[in-house]
């Protein structure tokens, strides 16, 4: 009976966690889904590069290595990219960079690193589809990151962008999907 018993328990701490493992995959999942269309509709937006279609669909991988090999990103981790946003914010990254970058691409690639755009795949995970609760570390990030918008993104050292940060998970950090979101305010707000 006693083993009956720890049988039991087992099984019902095994179920909960693969329930939770479970909504977890999902939510990647539609958030990487809803990532994927609103970019496609972006780059099917952006005509004057027609032929260098490679370019836009890898952009964020492209500046991501072009921040490496200029050393302003030494590390493509959740620590990594927290030097990388301070280093923004304290305006150490040379505006030449960007030049460098655009002429090396053959094109300007603004329109490709918009802000927000993903911000509303949280939003439909959170309000449209509830897939997400207020205990769920995508809810947590929504709200440091809008606190952040608040208050001017890489404007000012408010903490806040670099705790929506650590709100990620590291191994799902290890996602581009999740790090596109820094790359753009990096672009837009550096370039």
């Amino acid at each position: 009976m006693k083993k009956l018993l720890q049988i039991l328990i087992l099984l019902l701490i095994t179920s909960c966690g693969s329930t939770k493992s479970a909504s977890d995959r999902i939510a990647d999942e539609k958030f990487e889904l809803c990532s994927e269309i609103k970019y496609e509709r972006l780059i099917d937006e952006y005509s004057p590069t027609k032929g260098k279609l490679i370019l836009k669909r890898n952009i964020h991988s492209l500046l991501e290595n072009y921040l490496i090999q200029e050393n302003y990103l030494t590390d493509i981790s959740k620590n990594g990219y927290s030097e990388l946003l301070n280093k923004a914010i304290r305006k150490e990254i040379d505006p030449k960079f960007f030049a460098k970058f655009k002429a090396d691409l053959e094109f300007d690639p603004l329109l490709l690193f918009p802000l927000n755009y993903q911000s509303g795949c949280y939003d439909y995970l959170i309000i449209q589809l509830k897939i997400l609760d207020k205990n769920s570390w995508q809810y947590k990030f929504r709200d440091d990151y809008w606190k952040s918008e608040v208050e001017g993104f890489l404007m000012s050292d408010n903490g806040h962008i670099n705790n929506a940060l650590n709100k990620i998970p590291e191994e799902k950090f290890e996602m581009i999907i999740y790090r596109k979101l820094f790359l753009d305010l990096i672009y837009r707000h550096l370039n």
